[in-house]
């Protein structure tokens, strides 16, 4: 009998060293935190220097800083100026030429963050799942680019809902981060945001890319105007791109040579959180 006793203690305490091993004593909210409420999009792959790949424990710590510029700001148009951070964020896509965006970051081993259109998907989601394979920060930018303040409040929640889902069906977290279409929001679409547990994010430097105004304008737009902070406003989508994709590498270089750090919007946010005194951008990103 006593025999009997000790087998049976072994093997419960194999057991309990197994359960937390696997993390059986983590809280509900990191559990929902890793399911569903990550700011960025990858399957957990252990990251290396450089790399746009995060943990698990990385996208909790990015949704919780999300969260929490949300309880003083709706919408962010960049970072604190503390740290020499800067945020490429590319809109539209995905399209065409996404897969060259995602190789040519991934090459420059450059974060980035992606605002998708949902109706692209319905040609173009081999981009996206590039994206989310390589580990970049993806983002909600309404199902058809629509202008949301024409739309009524019913609308834009379909609008935004829409893409989030679709985005959402790819395997990967329900999007907290929202770029909306030219940067045009009103009182309804913080409304629904905030239903939504979503960030709006505007940008610092608008290259103009989406008028192609030639490779040397887009690299000379975004590093001119890169300060702490900034978030760049470029576009894979809604048009021909291969000027942007020509810029993205001299960009990348040239920022760099400048002692920037590039990160994710969620990144970001987690490291070098910005004010809530945060003033809309004067262009009209599309």
């Amino acid at each position: 009998m006593a025999l009997g006793a000790g087998v049976l203690g072994l093997v419960v305490l194999v057991v309990v060293v197994i359960a937390v091993a696997s993390g059986g004593g983590s809280s509900s909210s990191d559990n929902q935190a890793a399911s569903g409420d990550g700011a960025s999009s990858s399957g957990g792959s252990k990251a290396k220097p450089g790399d746009a790949r995060v943990t698990t424990a990385d996208y909790r710590r990015e949704s919780r800083a999300i969260s929490r510029v949300l309880g003083f700001t709706p919408f962010v148009a960049r970072g604190s100026p503390r740290k020499k951070e800067v945020a490429l964020t590319i809109d539209d896509g995905p399209g065409p030429l996404t897969p060259e965006f995602v190789r040519t970051l991934r090459r420059l081993r450059a974060p980035a963050t992606f605002f998708i259109v949902g109706q692209q998907l319905n040609t173009f989601d081999a981009g996206l799942k590039d994206e989310i394979k390589a580990g970049f920060a993806i983002g909600d930018h309404t199902e058809q680019h629509q202008n949301l303040p024409t739309l009524s409040p019913s609308q834009q929640n379909k609008a935004i809902q829409d893409a989030a889902l679709r985005i959402r069906s790819y395997g990967v977290p329900y999007p907290r981060l929202f770029r909306p279409p030219s940067g045009a929001f009103n009182a309804a679409t913080v409304a629904t945001l905030r239903r939504h547990r979503m960030l709006a994010v505007l940008w610092t430097v608008d290259t103009g890319d989406f008028t192609r105004p030639g490779t040397g304008a887009i690299v000379d737009r975004a590093v001119n105007g890169a300060r702490n902070g900034a978030i760049i406003l470029m576009h894979d989508g809604g048009g021909d791109r291969r000027q942007t994709l020509a810029a993205l590498p001299e960009i990348i270089r040239r920022l760099r040579a400048r002692g920037y750090q590039l990160v994710t919007v969620p990144q970001m946010l987690l490291h070098d959180p910005p004010s809530g005194q945060q003033a809309r951008p004067t262009s009209n990103g599309a």
